[in-house]
């Protein structure tokens, strides 16, 4: 049974949607989050059972499959091709094409198009946060020169 993502919104609430029933409720998932359950099993009031997955992120993130480039700034300008796997309002996680040396907190320079109908280019610096060696998570460090298309683009 494949779980579906719920955004917790502040003070931890959720709204949930049974995907037999249609039914909507709103519910805390204060305890869930302590114990750091990834996935819950629900039972709905029509006796159906489902799977949740619970997302706290602050702005959620779309797949994606987008060609890109990454320069590294804090070592020795360090170019890569990459593939976004995600974005969001405020980053990007992404795959590097070959191995690639990164480590939390390198600045990087990132640029790749949106596949929007005007193709949106974005070039931004960037903050690893996270970093393995097959993903890497980075923060925006501004998003003011491409907000407005990266908010259509996530929304649309």
């Amino acid at each position: 049974m494949e779980a579906t993502k719920v955004l917790v919104k502040e003070g931890d609430l959720a709204i949930i949607t049974c995907p037999f029933c249609r039914k909507t409720k709103k519910v805390s998932v204060a305890a869930y989050k302590e114990k750091r359950k990834p996935e819950l099993r629900i039972k709905c009031s029509c006796n159906s059972i489902f799977c949740l997955c619970l997302e706290y992120r602050k702005h959620p993130r779309k797949s994606v499959k987008i060609l890109g480039k990454s320069i590294n700034l804090s070592q020795h300008r360090k170019n890569q091709d990459i593939i976004l796997m995600n974005i969001s309002l405020w980053g990007i996680g992404f795959c590097p094409m070959r191995k690639y040396e990164i480590k939390k907190d390198d600045r990087l320079l990132v640029s790749f198009t949106l596949n929007d109908n005007t193709n949106t280019s974005v070039e931004t610096l960037a903050t690893v946060r996270a970093a393995s060696k097959d993903y890497i998570g980075c923060e925006f460090d501004a998003i003011e020169n491409f907000r407005s298309s990266l908010g259509f683009y996530l929304f649309a």
